[in-house]
């Protein structure tokens, strides 16, 4: 259990005793929605005599703005405890109004008046920060008065009576900055308003004045950058509304005013931006809602409006490169249409944006209701945990249980997707393949996207048979993290000693369907960051015999020099965990309990399989946060002339159910599948 040290219920850190001179602030304890209430200070003089003079302090929305008494000067000044002076000289002056002078005494001074605990939170606590299930807020309470703080995803990190906010050894990248967004704290105040606990409520605010104390100078970047700037805006906000503390709502104004400083609302949509901004907008809003600046509130609105329209394209695909950041941006745009409702504005255009969301997240779906696990996103369910009102939302939060998926089962987005399947109720035994591709974004990139140009999954019979890696976890100095958001870690291709430019990105050359038909689908993605070697890679889904067919087209120019290194171009598939592999001829075949996966390949090179191994970032994948499971890559390179060539790759995979046999020939006519009976011949997928 975390010793309170001197700050307690005498409200240390909001008021200083100087000689015999005492100064209390009264504060409400009683918040409202719409403004604050006058703070009145109280000095009193004790001696052989007494006076007493009071001050009106009204608090003002503009962050730069300063208390006008010196009574709110001195709780602004240290979160520290109370200290005491011994001489028996004049006192300061109290007000710049009035002058209060104690006579020497032998009188001890009476202890302060303990501060009021509000027996309810604030009205944009509720709003921003919903409360949790009894147990959860009970437990976090208890762990953080024991000295451990949940920082997010980033791990636990170790408080001390008065923290140092420095980077452990526990938490990761993430974590570390997260101890700045200060929410991690709200269940201290939560519990301790609901349960009436002094304790928590003191500690809470300790630890709320302690940070605004030991942040006064100059900022890194991370303190006031990112989400956790936005964060730690509306944290103080829920903080200063609820406490009614002078100190707090300072610093919640001072941070409302960084947080809306880039004027976002000169674009109607906001490009460049990403989900951080919006919890940015969003706390600045809230905090001059509250305050009743008018003018600042509706350019915090402009923003958000803005902001909003650029992380969500046209056609409803996030900006991220990460299905799983579209489901926390639908998340994002609900505290938005609750803020505005808390605030008293119209929500548009919220709501339409976040209807645009639920048609590409239903696409992003596997047949067995998890999210596809592309850039930062994990393979999770989203069971219960996605939107409302919509029966594309429902689908997905009921894993089709009740609601209706899209009509299509071939789309392409501008977020830089290409999702495609069998169907949306693939029956028993029959047809459930499901894929995605990926290409460069029409708007800038975030960090939460991975170097996964090219890059395929694929998900037949209940199984992943070709994976994403993941996210791991936000370590940068991880190598693992690293290396799971690089181009090698993907099903994809390199090509080694051939400068790159990443900025040059993988378009979509082709993208169609014929599935409302029962036809195939079939993309073409053009990769141009290698240099003078240029990659193709064309797929077609062979919907009547349930195929994929790749074909990776190679167009490399001549080198220059004679001293330049051979290059190489490498294709890997990445396999995820819990697979086997024989070979039986020219077939591959890929199992997992009693389903197969055949990979026929025609070019050059042969198969290398490699699985991971302790010691290496090769061939891992996320199993969870932060949890690594083992997998494997399986590989081939072709080494390209000096001069110009062109080659192709030819890569098919069938699925298979147990016992069936689907033969599959790579000719100079295309490519012949039997399944069933039937016989399908069809040529290369091309660009053109």
């Amino acid at each position: 259990m975390l010793r309170l040290g001197r700050v307690g219920r005498s409200a240390a850190g909001l008021v200083a005793a100087v000689g015999a001179v005492t100064v209390a602030l009264s504060l409400l304890a009683n918040p409202a929605a719409g403004a604050r209430a006058d703070l009145t200070p109280r000095v009193d003089a004790t001696g052989s005599g007494s006076a007493t003079a009071t001050a009106t302090a009204t608090a003002t929305p503009d962050p730069s703005a300063s208390a006008t008494s010196s009574a709110l000067a001195s709780a602004a000044a240290s979160p520290s405890p109370t200290s005491t002076s011994t001489s028996s000289s004049p006192s300061p002056t109290a007000t710049p109004d009035a002058t209060v002078t104690a006579a020497p005494t032998d009188t001890p001074p009476p202890a302060p008046a303990p501060l009021p605990l509000p027996t309810e939170l604030g009205s944009w606590c509720t709003t921003l920060f919903p409360p949790q299930r009894t147990s959860i807020e009970r437990a976090k309470a208890q762990a953080l008065m024991g000295g451990k703080a949940t920082v997010s995803q980033g791990g636990t990190y170790t408080l001390t009576e008065h923290p140092n906010w420095k980077p452990q050894a526990a938490t990761d990248t993430s974590g570390d900055r997260h101890v700045n967004s200060l929410n991690w704290a709200l269940p201290l105040l939560y519990r301790g308003v609901h349960k009436q606990v002094p304790a928590l409520v003191d500690r809470f605010r300790q630890l709320m004045h302690y940070w605004i104390e030991d942040h006064r100078g100059k900022r890194s970047y991370w303190v006031n950058g990112s989400i956790y700037g936005g964060l730690r805006t509306q944290t103080l906000v829920c903080a200063a509304q609820t406490l009614n503390d002078p100190v707090i709502t300072q610093a919640a104004l001072k941070d409302a005013g960084i947080m809306v400083a880039r004027n976002w609302a000169t674009r109607e949509v906001a490009s460049g931006t990403n989900n951080t901004d919006l919890i940015r907008q969003t706390g600045a809003l809230a905090a001059y809602c509250w305050t009743g600046d008018n003018a600042r509130r509706d350019r915090a609105w402009a923003n958000l409006a803005s902001v909003a329209r650029g992380v969500v394209h046209e056609d409803g695909s996030d900006v991220e490169g990460s299905p799983g950041y579209a489901v926390y941006i639908e998340n994002l745009l609900t505290d938005v249409e609750a803020a505005a409702a808390t605030c008293g504005l119209p929500a548009d255009p919220i709501p339409e944006l976040r209807g645009r969301l639920y048609d590409f997240v239903a696409q992003a779906i596997r047949p067995d209701f998890r999210l596809e696990s592309l850039g930062d996103t994990i393979n999770d369910s989203l069971r219960g945990a996605f939107g409302a009102s919509d029966a594309r939302a429902d689908w997905v939060r009921s894993a089709g249980t009740t609601g209706a998926p899209p009509a299509p089962i071939y789309s392409s987005y501008a977020g830089g997707y290409v999702f495609g399947r069998a169907g949306w109720q693939p029956q028993p035994g029959g047809a459930d393949t499901f894929y995605s591709m990926r290409f460069s974004s029409s708007r800038p990139a975030t960090p939460h996207a991975h170097d996964d140009g090219l890059g395929l999954t694929l998900y037949s019979r209940g199984v992943e048979w070709i994976g994403d890696p993941g996210p791991y976890r936000y370590e940068n100095s991880n190598a693992l993290r690293w290396y799971m958001k690089s181009r090698t870690a993907h099903s994809s291709v390199t090509v080694s000693n051939s400068g790159r430019t990443k900025s040059r990105g993988v378009r979509a050359l082709r993208t169609q369907s014929e599935w409302a038909t029962g036809g195939n689908d079939t993309t073409c993605l053009r990769d141009a960051t290698w240099g003078a070697v240029i990659v193709t890679r064309c797929t077609q889904y062979i919907r009547s015999v349930d195929a994929i067919v790749v074909a990776d087209y190679i167009e490399a120019s001549r080198l220059k020099g004679k001293r330049n290194p051979a290059r190489v171009v490498t294709q890997r598939w990445q396999l995820p965990p819990g697979q086997s592999a024989s070979n039986t001829g020219e077939v591959l075949t890929l199992a997992s309990g009693d389903k197969s996966l055949d990979i026929v390949k025609s070019g050059e090179g042969g198969w290398n399989a490699r699985t991971a191994r302790k010691g290496s970032s090769i061939g891992w994948f996320t199993e969870a946060w932060g949890v690594k499971a083992p997998g494997a890559v399986l590989s081939r390179s072709v080494r390209l002339p000096k001069g110009q060539s062109s080659s192709v790759l030819v890569t098919v995979f069938v699925p298979r159910n147990p016992g069936e046999a689907v033969p599959a020939v790579i000719g100079p006519d295309g490519v012949t599948i039997t399944r069933n009976g039937l016989t399908i011949t069809t040529p290369l997928p091309a660009p053109g």
